[in-house]
């Protein structure tokens, strides 16, 4: 007790805490968990991801490494001055300055109110406010990080979505497009529908020029011009129109043609049906690539300092008599457990 006392008053070396309180916000609507919706139990939210990534990267040696062109860990706890028991080893290997660094920095994290809370010890009251002003610099920079990768990926995700839509879309257009220029069939239904248009147009002016000449020939001889010149329109509307309906015969009553016919109009209808079918893709993933656009734009995080670290007046380490009274209680402890001992000895080795 004397030598815990003695440490304590004249050899420990003051310590100084500074302190800040932040938060992690997120503009847009917050996300909820999945585990929450299938359970109703409330899972963890958005935010408090983010603050225990914080606290993971804070206690982490990353954190070490990043301030390194601000500040020296080394320098900063390692200083001859102070005493052996409280310092950090001038030869401490990076492992050592992990562990030392996470007895000296401590986050807490309230999930009630999302607020964070962020405690720095150091010898000097400057050195602390210097320390977790660089915690907090690194940390924003972080959260900034990981709000502007989550929106690339989301952008990058929906513009690979577009392009291959695009691709999708420029295949079906060209192979439509072929189709036709191979077949010359861009709508064969439409083709037999003329040609029986043009058979009706042709038997009706046959029917005129019929009885045109059957009126010339009660007035006139079959050996005037006019009726012979009436009677070759006759017969080449006759011609035109067996020719016609021949062709129409051969399209729709011989089997061979009629197949043909049928395969080319079920692959028309299927490539139509393609591109159809890729036209909607291309408008669903150019309406998904501007939702991206927005999504990205609401849902950004940043780090807020709600209290700001403040130099330290009163050194936080040794704190008196509260040091004195865990001693004490230690050294009582320490005694009753040394004196069972004895007693368990004496008794055993059948002491007086």
């Amino acid at each position: 007790m004397a030598l815990g006392v003695y440490y304590y008053s004249v050899v420990a070396s003051p310590q100084y805490e500074a302190t800040a309180h932040f938060t992690i916000e997120k503009t847009g609507q917050a996300s909820s968990s999945p585990l929450g919706f299938l359970t109703g139990i409330a899972g963890p939210t958005s935010s408090t991801r983010d603050a225990l990534i914080i606290k993971d990267f804070i206690e982490s040696r990353e954190v070490i490494e990043r301030t390194k062109g601000e500040l020296d860990l080394r320098e900063i706890y390692a200083r001859e001055d102070k005493d052996f028991l409280s310092r950090l080893e001038a030869d401490a290997s990076i492992e050592d300055l992990i562990a030392y660094w996470k007895e000296k920095v401590n986050i807490e994290f309230e999930s009630n109110s999302g607020i964070a809370t962020l405690s720095v010890m150091a010898f000097e009251p400057k050195d602390t406010l210097t320390i977790i002003q660089a915690i907090l610099k690194e940390s924003e920079d972080l959260v900034n990080s990981l709000s502007e990768k989550s929106r690339q990926d989301s952008l990058k995700f929906a513009r690979a979505e577009l392009s291959r839509a695009e691709d999708k879309l420029k295949q079906a257009r060209q192979k439509l497009l072929g189709f036709v220029d191979t077949e010359k069939a861009l709508n064969p239904e439409k083709n037999v529908e003329a040609s029986l248009s043009l058979v009706a147009s042709l038997q009706g002016e046959l029917a005129t020029s019929e009885a045109e000449l059957d009126t010339l020939r009660k007035s006139l001889h079959d050996n005037t011009p006019k009726v012979r010149t009436a009677s070759n329109k006759v017969s080449a509307l006759k011609r035109q129109i067996t020719k016609a309906q021949s062709k129409i015969n051969r399209s729709t009553s011989n089997k061979k043609n009629a197949k043909s016919m049928s395969a080319i109009i079920a692959n028309r209808e299927a490539l139509m049906t393609e591109q159809g079918f890729a036209e909607k893709a291309y408008a669903s993933a150019l309406l998904s690539l501007e939702n991206a656009r927005i999504s990205a734009t609401q849902n950004q995080r940043y780090l807020t300092v709600i209290v700001q670290p403040q130099l330290p007046e009163k050194a936080a380490k040794p704190s008196l008599p509260h040091d004195y009274i865990v001693l004490f209680l230690s050294c009582l402890l320490l005694w009753g457990i040394l004196g069972l001992i004895i007693a368990s000895i004496r008794d055993h080795a059948g002491w007086m």
